[in-house]
C-alpha cells in the first residue's frame, strides 16, 4: 500500500501533519498561560517532527525486510522521544544539568555508526546496541558522581529513565539482527 503512494505525496503528508501538530501548542497558548512557546520552540519542533516523519517515509519506501523496518521504526521513534524529553525537561535533574548533553553524544555516536555502515542491518544493530550501552554508561556515571542526591533525581529515576531508552534500542538491535538472519536464510 505505502509502496504505491509517491514519496512526494508522503512527504507532503509529513509536512501537513507537522503543521497540524504545531497548531496544538499555538491554539493552547491562546487559552492558557501554562503553554509558553517561543518562535524558536516552534521552529525546532517543526524541524524535529518533519525529520522524524521523513525518516519514517524513507524507511517505509525501502525494499528491506520487515524486521529491518521495525528496527528502524523503533530507533527513529526512540530518538525522537529522547531529544524531545531531554530538551523539554531534561532526563537527569533539570534540563540545565550538563550530564543531559551526554545523551546527544549517544545519538551522535549512533548516527556515526549508522552512516559508516551505510545503514545496513549489521551496522544498524551495532549502532542500536551501542546506543543502549551508552545509556547504561550514563546511568553509571550519574550514580557514581552522586547525581541521585540532587532534588530532581533519585536512583530509581536515573535507572528508570535510562532503562526506558535503553530497552527500545536493544529491541531495535535485535530486530536488525533478525533482519541479517533473514538475509542469510
Amino acid at each position: 500500500m505505502i509502496k504505491n503512494i509517491s514519496t512526494y505525496k508522503l512527504l507532503l503528508g509529513v509536512g501537513l501533519g507537522t503543521l497540524i501538530l504545531l497548531l496544538i501548542p499555538l491554539v493552547a497558548m491562546q487559552f492558557t498561560n501554562e503553554v509558553v512557546w517561543t518562535l524558536s520552540d516552534f521552529i525546532f519542533a517543526g524541524i524535529l517532527l518533519s525529520v522524524t516523519g521523513s525518516g519514517f517515509v524513507f524507511v517505509l519506501k525501502k525494499d528491506d525486510s520487515n524486521m529491518y523496518k521495525i528496527g528502524m521504526g523503533i530507533a527513529i521513534l526512540s530518538t525522537f522521544l529522547l531529544i524531545w524529553v531531554n530538551l523539554a525537561v531534561g532526563l537527569i535533574g533539570s534540563e540545565n544539568n550538563l550530564i543531559n548533553l551526554s545523551y546527544f553524544g549517544v545519538i551522535g555516536i549512533g548516527l556515526i555508526i549508522a552512516f559508516l555502515s551505510r545503514f545496513k542491518a549489521t551496522g544498524m544493530s551495532y549502532s542500536s546496541f551501542g546506543m543502549a550501552i551508552g545509556f547504561v554508561l550514563i546511568a553509571v556515571i550519574a550514580l557514581s558522581s552522586g547525581m541521585q542526591n540532587y532534588p530532581e533525581s533519585s536512583v530509581l529515576e536515573i535507572l528508570g529513565v535510562n532503562a526506558f531508552f535503553a530497552v527500545p534500542f536493544v529491541l531495535s538491535g535485535i530486530s536488525f539482527r533478525n533482519a541479517v538472519a533473514d538475509l542469510k536464510s
